[in-house]
């Protein structure tokens, strides 16, 4: 029987021992080499196998990528089965499979977040005088976590609150409408949550004077865009400022001082802000001890000119007030930080702040081990920060790992203070590049160290290009694309297009 190519395509990927096993273990499933055709049905109109959770699964491919596996019980007297699966993600259908298999089974690729609708016929026998299905099985399956959708016009605040589950599981809410206001604070608490929008017509949240989300466990926000023009929180986002008692770190062994500790991730992937006027990310007032942190697929415009909040930073565990209980307390950090194919930048001059703060560089003093990294990889960084340094209190220590390669810098004041000498370093320095005006305050020898880890090159970026986004626009009406020999090749991938 006819097979498509990307089903034969996907039986490679999975490898001969994961079909063989297969094979071995699931007869039951129509792995038998007999089951369409040796049946005592005969002369019968045929039904279309049902379809729920159960019959999807997810296998690992000897090359790390993962197909998901569609099984079902075979129909007795089937003459094989036709298949399709479509892309939902728009709400119409995108093919990206279909074929048929005499088996009750086949693999397809799986992608992230991504909803799916899967088709399922059984087929007819002349052998036997059965006859196809009348119709095909149709279900809708998704990689999704499964979301409360907070319906247009809704209150976020409000609803969060009406309707967050008390559960260790992370759950999800997802706005359905095109535009939504935050006017005062959301906080998910110690609750995991992904907060996200539709994936593919991203929401517009304004955040008001007085809105700030903030949380205590992780937290996962997509397919969003900000509009902060009027926030006057210090970060769009920032921890809890009454954590609960069980994330102190006294009850953790290994950690010496007083922070809490937030172990999964805080992510932000295919989201859009506009006018951050301080931080993106701020601990808050409490000292925190965050072990992962991702900026992933995200246009950051920051409108920040340093003077309304000195210990700012894009990613900032930084402050002056920093207290744990009744005292003062100067331990915290961010163990983990990834900032990937994204474009941050500023449309003022900043000589105060940085890309990253941290209270301290001693991470032996904040976490359970000294151990940390930093990765930066195909960035696209604009005046952040102009004429301060790059990042400050991080470790100089060889416990701290910094991979920084396929990154654009322009107007970027002392890298070289984030990329220290004892660090373990992953950088190609012809695959970065780096330039600061000439007319700019601080350029010449006090950048000279940055060009350990970069090439200096113009990759022709002018004052013009230096605007707020306009959230309604494609790439949010700007366009980083370099023009220089190095600069055109790396950077944010959709300058690249």
């Amino acid at each position: 029987m006819k097979k498509s190519m990307m089903k034969v395509g996907l039986f490679k990927l999975g490898g001969f021992l994961l079909v063989s096993a297969l094979m071995f273990t699931s007869c039951q499933k129509g792995f038998d080499a007999d089951e369409t055709f040796s049946s005592t049905v005969r002369d019968s109109q045929l039904a279309s196998p049902s379809l729920t959770k159960d019959n999807f699964s997810v296998r690992v491919n000897a090359d790390g990528s993962e197909s998901i596996l569609v099984s079902w019980d075979a129909v007795p007297g089937a003459g094989g089965y036709s298949y399709r699966v479509d892309n939902m993600d728009s709400g119409e259908p995108v093919l990206i499979e279909e074929g048929q298999t005499d088996k009750s089974l086949f693999l397809f690729p799986k992608a992230d977040d991504t909803k799916y609708q899967v088709t399922v016929k059984t087929l007819g026998n002349d052998k036997l005088g059965n006859k196809e299905a009348e119709s095909a099985t149709v279900f809708a399956y998704s990689t999704m976590i499964e979301a409360q959708m907070i319906p247009a016009g809704e209150d976020i605040v409000a609803f969060v609150k009406a309707n967050i589950k008390d559960t260790e599981d992370e759950q999800a809410f997802e706005l359905a409408g095109d535009s939504y206001t935050i006017s005062e604070e959301l906080d998910f608490g110690n609750h995991k949550v992904t907060f996200r929008g539709n994936k593919i017509n991203w929401p517009i949240i304004t955040m008001e004077t007085d809105g700030v989300i903030r949380t205590s466990a992780g937290l996962k926000v997509k397919w969003m865009k900000f509009d902060c023009t009027k926030q006057g929180s210090k970060g769009v986002f920032e921890c809890s400022s009454n954590p609960p008692s069980s994330l102190e770190s006294s009850n953790f062994a290994g950690f010496p001082d007083a922070v809490y500790y937030l172990k999964d991730p805080i992510i932000f992937q295919d989201c859009w802000f506009k006018n951050v006027p301080r931080c993106l990310f701020f601990s808050g007032e409490c000292s925190w001890g965050i072990e992962d942190m991702r900026i992933v697929n995200c246009i950051v415009q920051l409108n920040n000119d340093g003077t309304s909040f000195g210990d700012a930073a894009v990613i900032g565990t930084y402050s002056s007030t920093s207290k744990y209980k009744d005292g003062q307390s100067w331990y915290g950090a961010v163990r983990n930080i990834t900032v990937k194919e994204s474009t941050i930048y500023n449309i003022q001059d900043n000589f105060k702040n940085r890309m990253i703060r941290f209270i301290n560089k001693s991470f032996n003093k904040t976490f359970d081990t000294p151990k940390g990294s930093a990765t930066f990889t195909n960035n696209t960084i604009v005046k952040v920060m102009s004429d301060k340094e790059f990042a400050n209190n991080t470790p100089n220590e060889s416990t701290y790992s910094i991979s920084f390669n396929g990154n654009v810098l322009y107007i970027v004041a002392r890298l070289a203070k984030f990329i220290q000498g004892k660090c373990t370093i992953d950088c190609d320095l012809t695959k970065n590049t780096s330039y600061t005006l000439p007319t700019k305050t601080g350029d010449g020898a006090r950048f000279a160290g940055d060009y350990n880890y970069c090439t200096e090159e113009d990759p022709g970026f002018n004052e013009a290009d230096l605007k707020e986004l306009d959230l309604t626009k494609e790439n949010g009406g700007v366009n980083f694309k370099a023009k220089g020999t190095i600069s055109s090749t790396i950077g944010d991938p959709r300058w690249l297009k």
